[in-house]
């Protein structure tokens, strides 16, 4: 049975976690906390423009979007869901901490409460929380569970009071670059309820290796699976302003 579809930001954290990274020196930091900010910093990047292909698979049930994209690698992005017909011209903004989306069948723009980070967008397994890396910084605390030649596994322990519904997220990077390879999300008995494995680096000048696909699997009984690839991607551009704007969120921003 297909699970309701919510908007939410969601395809955000896509665009982030896609865009350009910036190059990191051969030495990995000792420090669990460092090592994370270094991960975060692989995961945000450089400004970028590019459609995005995501799968959604529930059970017999599978639908496929496909969406533009534009970020300026900080804390701004634009997303436009192309396809299917039946969902194109809905539109997500995220400005800092604003969250806003587009319903053309409403004709109306909304913005969304800070909870709807974790929401599911457009019934996937992804959420805006998942890959951003910003409630990771934010609302996690870092040690190092495992480390060997290739790669290291830090241990992300939510602070106190902070809003995520995960007991633990273990996280698995490739070392020395630190790409980012596996998130494991854990619930509040300590059981494994959501995987992300990241994969198809890439590599573009003045940045480290660039992530362009995300599998996403649902680990609770009958839980679904959503494929993320970016069919093309153009980075180190630089959007200007009027594409972070409620009038690009509706009409789109071209230049």
């Amino acid at each position: 049975m297909r699970r309701p579809k919510r908007l939410t930001a969601m395809v955000v954290c896509l665009l982030l976690a896609a865009s350009g990274t910036p190059s990191l020196s051969q030495d990995v930091p000792a420090d669990a906390e460092a090592v994370l900010d270094a991960v975060v910093e692989n995961l945000r990047g450089g400004g970028q423009r590019a459609t995005i292909e995501m799968r959604v698979e529930d059970g017999e049930d599978v639908e496929t979007y496909r969406l533009a994209i534009i970020s300026d690698g900080t804390d701004r992005a634009l997303t436009r869901v192309l396809e299917p017909a039946r969902e194109a011209g809905q539109a997500f903004l995220v400005n800092g901490n604003d969250l806003f989306i587009y319903a053309p069948r409403l004709g109306r723009t909304l913005r969304l409460p800070p909870s709807g980070r974790s929401d599911s967008f457009l019934g996937s397994d992804l959420s805006y929380n998942d890959l951003a890396g910003d409630d990771v910084a934010r609302d996690f605390t870092a040690s190092i569970a495992a480390r060997d030649e290739a790669t290291i596994t830090l241990s992300l322990t939510p602070n106190e009071n902070a809003a995520t519904p995960y007991g633990e997220v273990r996280m698995n990077v490739r070392l020395p670059d630190l790409a980012p390879l596996r998130l494991t999300y854990f619930d509040q008995r300590n059981q494994a309820v959501k995987r992300i494995e990241l994969s198809s680096f890439e590599l573009h000048d003045g940045s480290g290796p660039v992530p362009t696909r995300f599998d996403v699997v649902d680990l609770r009984p009958d839980g679904g699976r959503t494929v993320a690839r970016w069919l093309d991607a153009e980075f180190g551009v630089t959007p200007p302003d009027r594409c972070f704007t409620l009038e690009a969120l509706e009409r789109g921003c071209e230049w």
